[in-house]
């Protein structure tokens, strides 16, 4: 197995359209893979002429999936406003495509109505929503509630970065980059967490003293933690706590908990080529994983997968 696409008799070749953060993690977990293969990556024509890294040379870079050889489904990595004319690209042309838009309720039932019309004019299968959230946090929330049918959901998302407090703690003398979070206490007041990297020497009470003086920060809970990387610590990615609790007087006090931190992109990648073992035998129409039999998203590797879990 390597990166020219030598694998088993039974892979799938994929071509990952878009090479952000989604698409590279997407190509890198497909040259991991022992059951999918990397056909191609579709870029934008102004992209073609930028250096990848070394693990993708022998493969294949091209401005449209039409370009691709034995392509059997597209990943689709590109900004939200792009995906329906780059679905539209690729199903004209016969080729079943995976995406991962970040849209829930109304705004993403229109959107798989709209893929599902595609899908059917060209007789082509798509899977929507096929990412962390809509997708692999769906199937947890969806778990959850199956076990306490009465009962309520809590979600409680890590906070993105404060771009207005980041830039005012770059600022203090001896911090060399610096985070900024705003975070939830128990009790519900906010705190803001803010992370510094320093240079070597400086007093962390000192850089602590002069972020919490600052005006934005009066009223506010804050808690300063030296870290020797901001960069390290950005790659932890995001985290989340999901918590279902029984209702009052239902049978038993059930409480489930789960808690994670993660890396967004490559989630949503793994769950992306979960989606794609699905697309043998696939009908025409756009599928939500709601769709899909959970040994689908396995491929080749259900028999063992059911043998560990079941």
């Amino acid at each position: 197995m390597n990166a020219t696409g030598q694998k088993g008799n039974n892979t799938i070749r994929l071509a990952v359209v878009g090479f952000g953060k989604v698409g590279k993690a997407c190509a890198e977990s497909l040259i991991e893979s022992k059951d999918l293969v990397l056909a191609a990556i579709v870029r934008r024509l102004d992209s073609l002429a930028q250096v990848l890294p070394d693990a993708f040379s022998k493969i294949p870079i091209v401005s449209h999936t039409a370009q691709v050889q034995q392509v059997e489904g597209a990943l689709l990595c590109v900004p939200m406003a792009q995906v329906l004319d780059t679905a539209h690209e690729c199903l004209q042309h016969g080729i079943p495509i995976i995406e991962s838009s970040v849209l829930h309720g109304e705004a993403f039932q229109a959107h798989r109505d709209a893929m599902h019309r595609l899908a059917m004019r060209y007789e082509v299968p798509a899977i929507v929503g096929a990412g962390w959230d809509p997708g692999a946090l769906s199937f947890l929330r969806s778990l959850f509630a199956l076990l306490v049918p009465e009962g309520n959901i809590e979600i409680r998302h890590r906070v993105a970065a404060s771009l207005r407090h980041t830039a005012m703690a770059r600022q203090v003398v001896g911090v060399k980059e610096a985070l900024c979070t705003e975070q939830l206490a128990a009790d519900g007041t906010r705190q803001r967490y803010v992370y510094v990297e320093l240079a070597k020497g400086v007093d962390p009470d000192r850089v602590a003293a002069a972020i919490r003086a600052d005006p934005l920060f009066f009223g506010e809970e804050t808690l300063v933690f030296p870290v020797e990387s901001i960069a390290a610590l950005e790659q932890e990615g995001r985290g989340i706590v999901l918590e279902r609790r029984s209702a009052p007087g239902s049978s038993g006090h059930q409480r489930f908990l789960f808690e994670a931190r993660f890396d967004e992109s490559l989630l949503t990648a793994r769950m992306m080529l979960a989606a794609a073992r699905a697309l043998p035998g696939l009908k025409p129409g756009a599928h939500s994983l709601f769709d899909l039999p959970i040994s689908a998203l396995w491929g080749e590797q259900a028999h063992n997968a059911e043998r560990s879990w079941l």
